[in-house]
């Protein structure tokens, strides 16, 4: 019914709800949101009208709000039936605007959601971030409390001459120290971490691994049993890319069934020449994948065997110093218009 959807066109898409009879399935949609206020960076901004009016859609539409900690039971323990529709809610960095506009919209509606704590800018008493007192309030409140570092810089890869020695041994400290603080003052140790920037890599996962079950990154996608309980995709709410066309893009999306990725480099220090995915059969329109760069530009795809299905996507000269995505889709088989969805993300040094 429509074409695979590139990245930039997301927001030009209309989209007509069409609600199904409620059925168990594998798979839930986490969003990141966050500031919410018309008073911070556009780029990671939704004004609270716009969050209301996000909250409103997703109370209409019929979709459940369930705590992080229960979607990813539900999906990797078979805790307990999925049903569908089913949605979390996260916030990165815990900026004061959470506590001031999110907080009441949402606890009004008695909607659950998550908070990433990147420690020092707490301890440090930085503005716009929250304290640790409205911390603790939250976590009263039932408020899951997440690790996001506790410099918030950038622990993908090693800086420029740092050996990979001092870089573990730097990651590892900073995962700790948040960790340790968030222990002290909320009185409960967090269970999962969310990537700063969004920016993860197997190495980095390597090393989250070994505190953490659970790690966060930030690009679009749902996720479901085969996604990397270490790499999981959040769609990121914000000026530009937070739209309902877009908002209901992403709750109706499905996770594309990759059970193997492979890249081939090109030379500089982590670019990419080509992505290899080896995809499960689902209920998508495999001869309809589409695979896009983070600007939207449509890539080449070569199909280099149908079972199972193996893509080889042409991403040379794509990436560019620092985060780089790309976005695979391929419309339902059922004629829902929901479109299933995979997106890798890697970094290029500088």
């Amino acid at each position: 019914m429509r074409a695979a959807v590139c990245g930039l066109c997301l927001a030009a898409l209309l989209w007509v709800s069409v609600l199904p009879a409620r059925t168990e399935v594998d798979h839930a949609v986490i969003l990141i949101y966050h500031h919410v206020s018309t008073e911070t960076p556009a780029s990671t901004s939704v004004s609270p009208d716009q969050f209301e009016r996000h909250l409103d859609y997703i109370e209409s539409a019929g979709y459940r709000v369930w705590p992080l900690s229960r979607v990813l039971a539900a999906i990797y323990d078979d805790a307990e039936a999925l049903p569908e529709d089913v949605v979390a809610i996260t916030f990165d960095d815990a900026y004061e605007s959470v506590f001031s506009e999110a907080r009441p919209r949402l606890d009004s509606r008695g909607l659950p959601y998550s908070v990433f704590v990147n420690t020092d800018a707490i301890d440090a008493g930085h503005s716009p971030y929250m304290t640790w007192d409205q911390l603790r309030r939250l976590s009263d409140e039932g408020v899951e409390l997440g690790n996001h570092s506790a410099t918030h810089g950038h622990l993908a890869a090693p800086e420029s001459e740092e050996s990979q020695a001092d870089w573990r041994h730097r990651v590892a400290e900073d995962i700790g120290k948040a960790h340790d603080r968030i222990t002290r003052e909320i009185g409960r140790a967090p269970e999962a971490f969310a990537y700063p920037y969004g920016e993860d890599s197997p190495e980095l996962a390597e090393i989250v691994g070994e505190r953490y079950r659970w790690g966060l990154a930030q690009r679009s996608g749902p996720i479901g049993p085969l996604t990397d309980p270490l790499s999981m995709p959040r769609f990121p709410m914000a000026t530009g890319f937070a739209s309902m066309d877009r908002l209901e893009l992403a709750l109706r999306s499905r996770p594309l069934p990759v059970v193997q990725v492979r890249t081939r480099a090109d030379g500089r220090k982590g670019g990419l020449e080509r992505i290899r995915l080896i995809l499960e059969e689902g209920g998508y329109r495999s001869g309809q994948i589409g695979c896009f760069s983070g600007s939207g530009q449509s890539l080449s795809i070569e199909r280099e065997r149908a079972d199972p299905l193996v893509i080889s996507i042409d991403v040379e000269g794509v990436g560019r110093p620092g985060r780089n995505k790309v976005n695979c889709t391929a419309p339902a088989s059922d004629g829902s218009g929901d479109f299933f969805w995979y997106a890798y993300q890697w970094k290029v040094a500088s």
